[in-house]
């Protein structure tokens, strides 16, 4: 029997660990050790349990067990063994698995703080001290200077805790402006965002549904705009509990300061070592070297030299392994004495952190410094392709060289990519500037990441929604930041080319109104672009603006770049235009329209790959086969069209294109069989599709059934719709509304649902599109229904009132 866990393989009956370098020395203890963790992946283990797995019944002392963990935790490095202070240890790297067995998905309520946690040396006073504030106050601050640890106390305090909503880490260090943070929530919180939609308010009513705690790190940089949110926030869910880590106070109300100080530099109990001193010894030893008690006097005047400074400490250590502890000592003594004046020195350990960075940059081949300056243009992480396209082809090389001065992190999330640590980021940055290098690396970078997502839709076409979303959603705050670079460009060409790209990730992270947002804003710079681009930026606009309910602004991108691509480019983006204007002329008043487009789709289809597209174009003509009174061959087809979303793994797509369906046949009077499919394919929903696509299913099946008069089933449908779907006003909110007054008319409250009918129709009468074919026929019945009740005059005043009415009391009319 065998386990695999990220980089290594345990096989169990020899008693072997092998790793990416071949077989790994281990203790026996140790191997048992691990053993119990991986066999508990998803769970905490106190010291007794420990004890059982390794010495069963045998007495042994605390510390033999903290030198076998230490001695394992040696062994893999960090990322994979996490110390829950005062409760015991927990496994938190990629989960194990089966050699041939795909990785296992972590629960999604989970929360993500794993993937941040790394080893928490000489914090345990204060962790626990922060764990008790944060049981006391809803909002906990951990402020301290660059470098300090912060990060690293507030996700051991963190993981601690446990949430039915998940305990979630919004990381706010490669945010440019504190404009973005509301795209960073949804995007971590994995919340659906369409237009015409209040973020925050989004973001409350997910955090309402169960317990959470939110960790908001490195808050300094953009600290007003994440105070004014985390106010927010704790003000709309009064369950939320949230840490902040930021150099500087937030200034919201109720907030509780931690000061994280230094590491200690007086004598502690472990040999005349102090705390400083520990972690030192610690992260010199993780990385192979012995320490002996003739280095300690060194040790302490290095502590004292970088002013207990964790990140100053680990540069250092870094060093030491290369050059011996000595030479560190002397180096960073010369450093600190030719630091020059203008230099922020009000706070020593600022002085320490600059020297430590100046010091270890300074060490690095002219060669190796450019390739460090260059990473300073990555957000958040970096992929070693994006390396090698912004720091040239040496930058494999220098990778290794810079993770082993500790100048660049592996990603705990992701063991194939890197980052930089957001102050050794600034540093390379200002240093980037300094060079005069900084405007051809954000070039280089803007083009790589244009490619990239170029890719990503090709690429989408045959991948797995899931191993897209895993490839490519790491680079989400790259895109941004290349967006935000070449929007910035006098010349905006290279603006619009990129937004071209970046349909998919939109779709896929269900940014819906971010989006849209970005593609209009590119619109007016279309002219400057190349004719590919703009045809590239339409079909941007129609895929996006459809998932928004804005058919016609879809219409009008569709038609602008169809022709282009039908004379130009004869792939897959010639027939997702197609597609899609063949999607919206369907749904249009005019069905006629569609069907010269039907044709040319028909005659193209023997051409298109198995691919997404072409699952979509399959039901697109099943269902207009079914129009045209060939029912049986229609519903074959899209039958088949469902078979290649599965084939093509697009979950997603299966359920939308049944949902286009499934409306056209209610419209056309079989509700029956509308109501039927919609079922049939329920139990997937539920499992596999995002709560936007479940409240959706739900609230047509709700209006099938009130029209086929199970009304008992109609409301129990609507009720579990009803709070999965978003609060926000958008169409998809109104369309629950809207089942919410039929609710209320089969009650007998036909005051209630008068005032939510008016309500809804003051709404989509703003809204272009209007509404969909089964949101219409259920507001026409109902409206009649409603006058013959109340009268054609009290009916209109009520629904008069309601129109003056908001969501709030919208929100009360519709509670059951």
């Amino acid at each position: 029997m065998e386990l695999v866990f990220g980089d290594y393989r345990l096989k169990i009956r020899e008693r072997e660990l092998i790793g990416p370098a071949g077989h790994v020395a281990l203790s026996a203890r140790a191997f048992d050790l691990l053993r119990a963790l991986l066999d508990e992946p998803e769970g905490l283990l106190d010291k007794d349990a420990l004890f059982a797995a390794a010495w069963p019944g045998m007495i042994v002392e605390d510390n033999t067990l903290q030198v076998h963990m230490s001695a394992l935790r040696k062994a893999l490095g960090t990322g994979y063994i996490t110390t829950v202070h005062g409760r015991g240890y927990k496994y938190v790297g990629p989960r194990p698995h089966a050699p041939g067995v795909p990785e296992p998905a972590p629960e999604h309520n989970s929360g993500n703080i794993e993937r941040y946690l790394g080893d928490c040396i000489e914090r345990e006073a204060e962790a626990s001290a922060i764990a008790r504030l944060l049981e006391q106050h809803r909002l906990v601050s951990i402020v301290g200077s660059g470098g300090v640890g912060k990060t690293t106390v507030a996700t051991a305090v963190a993981t601690s805790r446990e949430a039915a909503g998940g305990v979630w880490l919004i990381d706010l260090a490669s945010l440019d402006s504190g404009a973005f943070i509301d795209s960073a929530l949804i995007q971590t919180l994995a919340i659906p965002y369409r237009s015409e939609t209040q973020v925050l308010q989004l973001v409350a009513e997910h955090l309402r549904r169960a317990q959470a705690v939110l960790l908001f790190d490195n808050c300094e940089h953009v600290q007003a705009e994440a105070a004014q949110i985390i106010a927010k926030l704790l003000a709309e869910v009064p369950a939320l509990r949230v840490l902040a880590t930021s150099q500087v106070p937030l200034g919201v109300a109720g907030e509780r300061i931690f000061k994280l100080l230094p590491f200690a530099l007086a004598d502690g109990a472990d040999e005349g070592l102090p705390a400083a001193g520990q972690f030192l010894r610690h992260c010199i030893e993780m990385s192979g070297e012995t320490l002996s008690r003739d280095d300690y006097p060194v040790i302490q005047r290095l502590c004292r030299r970088l002013d207990g400074v964790a990140l100053a400490l680990k540069m250092a250590a870094a060093g030491a392994s290369t050059i011996g502890l000595e030479a560190v000592d002397e180096q960073i003594e010369r450093q600190l004495a030719g630091l020059e004046a203008d230099w922020n020195t009000t706070l020593p350990r600022h002085r320490s952190l600059l020297a430590s960075l100046r010091w270890s940059y300074d060490l690095l081949p002219e060669d190796v410094r450019g390739t460090l300056r260059a990473l300073g243009v990555f957000n958040g992480s970096f992929s070693l392709a994006g390396a090698l396209a912004v720091a040239g082809e040496s930058a494999e090389a220098h990778i290794g060289e810079l993770v082993r001065r500790s100048l660049v992190a592996r990603d705990t999330a992701n063991r194939g990519r890197y980052r930089l640590l957001d102050s050794t980021r600034r540093f390379a940055l200002q240093e980037l500037a300094a060079a005069g290098e900084e405007s051809l690396a954000r070039d280089r970078h803007a083009a790589f990441v244009t490619r990239l997502f170029a890719s990503s839709i090709e690429l989408w076409e045959t991948m797995p929604d899931t191993i897209w979303e895993a490839t490519f959603r790491p680079d989400g705050d790259n895109l941004r930041a290349a967006l935000a670079w070449t929007k910035a460009k006098p010349n905006s060409a290279g603006y619009v080319e990129l937004v071209a790209e970046t349909t998919r990730f939109f779709l896929q992270e269900q940014l819906g109104a971010e989006g849209l947002a970005t593609i209009e804003s590119a619109l007016p710079s279309a002219p400057d672009a190349s004719a590919q681009a703009q045809a590239r930026l339409g079909l941007a606009l129609a895929e996006v603006a459809r998932v928004n309910a804005a058919d016609i602004k879809g219409r009008q991108g569709i038609e602008s770049a169809l022709g282009w691509l039908r004379d130009n480019d004869r792939g897959l983006r010639y027939f997702e235009a197609l597609v899609m204007l063949t999607w919206i002329t369907t749904f249009s008043r005019d069905r006629s329209e569609a069907l010269p487009l039907v044709k040319e789709l028909g005659d193209v289809l023997h051409r298109m790959p198995v691919s997404k597209t072409k699952a979509w174009a399959l039901v697109a003509l099943g269902t207009h086969m079914w129009l045209s009174g060939d029912r049986e061959a229609g519903l074959a087809r899209c039958q088949a069209g469902s078979a290649m979303h599965i084939e093509t793994g697009n979950l997603r797509g299966r359920f939308r294109s049944l949902m286009n369906f499934t409306e056209i046949v209610h419209k056309e009077g079989d509700t029956r069989l509308a109501l039927e499919l919609a079922q049939s394919v329920l139990p997937d929903v539920r499992q596999y599709a995002t709560r936007f696509h479940l409240s959706n299913q739900l609230g047509n099946i709700a209006a099938y059934l009130f029209w086929v008069g199970e009304i008992e089933e109609a409301e129990r449908a609507h009720l579990e719709s009803a709070p999965v779907m978003w609060p926000d006003g958008s169409y998809w909110h109104l369309c629950v509304l809207q089942n919410a007054a039929e609710c209320h008319y089969w009650r007998g409250d036909h005051i209630s649902a008068s005032l939510l009918l008016g309500i809804v129709d003051k709404r989509v009468e703003a809204w272009p599109d209007g509404r969909q074919a089964t949101e219409q026929i259920q507001r026409d019945r109902l409206r009649e229904r409603l006058a013959e009740a109340l009268g054609e005059g009290e009916y209109r005043r009520l629904r008069e009132q309601g129109a003056n009415l908001d969501l709030e009391d919208a929100r009360q009319l519709a509670a059951m």
